[in-house]
């Protein structure tokens, strides 16, 4: 069985020389990477500990924004399909709370204090948003049910 070893890798401008440091010892932010693309003559990264705070910080509000967007879209294709159902709803719900907690949990200490909370802010109001249309769906249905019934 392999060895498995952690260093930092840093290059320093004044000299020629790579110097390997420890990071477990190092705080940072966590990285790993979307798809594994292994080449015989590459280092291959599992994972990746930033540690400069300015890119820390240009990241985690990159990862957020992004979520965002695609939570957004999940809801405008849900309001603009008149046919779905709660599942679909619940889905998007679900995502958003999934969210609200990857802020709290993971990216609340990289994120400057006024743009986490306007995450959260906005991400109630979509969720508010999107349990007025849940309860419409839901009286809905059971209108529906009830002129059948009759």
């Amino acid at each position: 069985m392999a060895i498995s070893r952690r260093f930092v890798v840093k290059k320093d401008a004044h000299e020629e020389t790579i110097t390997y440091m420890e990071y477990e010892k190092l705080k940072g932010f966590n990285v790993k990477p979307k798809d594994s693309f292994e080449m015989d003559d590459m280092i291959n990264v599992n994972e990746m500990i930033i540690i400069n705070p300015g890119l820390i910080e240009k990241l985690v509000f990159k990862k957020c924004k992004r979520r965002l967007e695609k939570i957004i879209l999940m809801l405008s294709v849900v309001y603009e399909d008149e046919s779905t159902d709660d599942g679909n709803i619940e889905m998007v719900l679900d995502e958003m709370e999934k969210f609200k907690t990857m802020l709290r949990k993971k990216y609340k200490e990289y994120l400057k204090k006024e743009e986490y909370k306007l995450y959260l802010k906005k991400i109630e109001i979509l969720e508010s948003e999107a349990r007025i249309r849940l309860n419409e769906k839901r009286k809905e249905v059971q209108e529906e049910r009830g002129r059948r019934g009759r």
